[in-house]
């Protein structure tokens, strides 16, 4: 279903939102996926980078060629990152993978203070401010993970 619609789908939003919770979910709809976690190729591959700006940029730009390779390999990419940008977005539209951004009402979060430390620097959402992009939005405001999941199968239905 998704395979025939998409080439792949990029979750991205501030900490918390829900993109684990809903890559997790979506590799269970397709056959040959790859999770390509921001988050995860910060540790392994992008160890070079610091959270400003700039290196935010550089991160996206190597996860955005993972995600073609991905395709280039015939496996789904679903990729989590927390940052995006207006250029990667158009990269992605032209190839057919689905941008999703994730957003939560984070008032209603008891643990809001963990996510957003204040020791921290370059923080999205904080310092570096989330642009709000046109296209898909899907709000995660409820604690429960049924209603996200009947959400992510109607938008790749």
């Amino acid at each position: 279903m998704i395979l025939k619609k998409y080439n792949g789908i990029w979750f991205f939003g501030l900490s918390g939102s829900g993109k684990t919770l809903a890559s997790n979910f979506l590799k269970t709809k397709v056959k040959k996926f790859i999770i390509l976690d921001g988050d995860k190729i910060r540790k392994h591959i992008s160890f070079d980078l610091s959270y400003t700006l700039k290196d935010r940029e550089i991160q996206l730009r190597r996860v955005y060629g993972m995600a073609l390779l991905s395709i280039d390999s015939e496996v789904f990419p679903i990729v989590s990152t927390v940052y995006m940008s207006n250029q990667i977005i158009l990269k992605l539209k032209r190839k057919n993978i689905l941008p999703i951004q994730m957003t939560r009402d984070f008032q209603k979060i008891k643990n809001r203070k963990k996510i957003y430390n204040i020791n921290n620097k370059n923080v999205v959402g904080r310092d570096i401010k989330m642009k709000k992009f046109a296209g898909l939005n899907l709000i995660n405001n409820s604690d429960n993970i049924e209603n996200l999941k009947k959400k992510i199968l109607k938008i790749i239905s």
